[in-house]
């Protein structure tokens, strides 16, 4: 039987808006381009623990050009605040590899990390000899993933897969080769965290897929399946959205 999970949402920094964040346009108007970015993980408490969903990002593995946001706070002071040790945490699901979402891995020393098969391959694969592709990963961090996969701290799934009853990991690509989102049962419903599938509000509510993506095809599919997939749609979460926040730098959504 699958039972309920909370979520809580934690703000790791903030960029001032799209356009000198350096993010690519979402399809969105100039005047929303100009709305702050939210840099955003996750924490989801049930029956087995606490998981993370998505490190945060660490300074020394986030690449020069990259925007690292204002008001930087360490994850593991943001959890402290839910009382949870990130010493403690035993898994963190990986949504995809870009660095505001996966360069925090030394934050959580116990950990192992779950991702997507097709997305490690990716961003250790050949195609990593394009600058427009490797710029997105600070030398530092092929490194850092050799030694989490020697430890054995990287457990690799290949599509859909139900960790546990009432958490489901689902293969969206789309974003990135191996972005993937989760899904949670909760006492509201069905709840997905949509990863960089959406990055706003808008993009849900309007079925607009973001403008920086691999495959756009595979995220209109996967903006599809996520909206078919929660019981309301106001139980799916995009990951850069200040109003997750609501005004809060911890909070609880669900």
């Amino acid at each position: 039987m699958a039972l309920n999970h909370s979520i809580h949402a934690l703000m790791v920094g903030m960029s001032e808006n799209w356009w000198r964040a350096g993010i690519m346009p979402c399809l969105r108007s100039d005047l929303e381009r100009d709305k702050p970015v939210a840099y955003i993980m996750w924490l989801v408490e049930g029956p087995h623990g606490p998981v993370v969903v998505d490190t945060g990002y660490h300074p020394d593995y986030v690449a020069p050009q990259w925007a690292q946001g204002k008001n930087f706070i360490e994850p593991p002071a943001l959890l402290a605040e839910l009382g949870v040790k990130a010493d403690e945490v035993k898994t963190v699901i990986v949504t995809h590899f870009h660095q505001d979402h996966f360069t925090g891995f030394d934050y959580f020393p116990n950990a192992k990390f779950v991702m997507q098969g097709a997305e490690l391959e990716f961003w250790t694969g050949p195609l990593m000899r394009h600058e427009v592709f490797d710029r997105q990963i600070c030398p530092r961090v092929r490194p850092a993933l050799e030694r989490l996969r020697q430890e054995g701290r990287i457990e690799l799934i290949d599509g859909d897969l139900e960790f546990y009853p009432g958490l489901e990991l689902l293969k969206a690509g789309g974003h990135t080769p191996g972005s993937q989102m989760v899904a949670l049962q909760t006492a509201a419903g069905k709840a997905v965290l949509c990863g960089d599938i959406a990055y706003t509000y808008k993009n849900i509510r309007d079925h607009i897929p973001v403008g920086w993506y691999y495959h756009l095809g595979e995220t209109v599919v996967a903006l599809e399946r996520a909206l078919a997939t929660v019981a309301r749609p106001d139980l799916a979460f995009p990951n850069h959205d200040t109003e997750v926040m609501q005004g809060k730098r911890v909070v609880r959504v669900v």
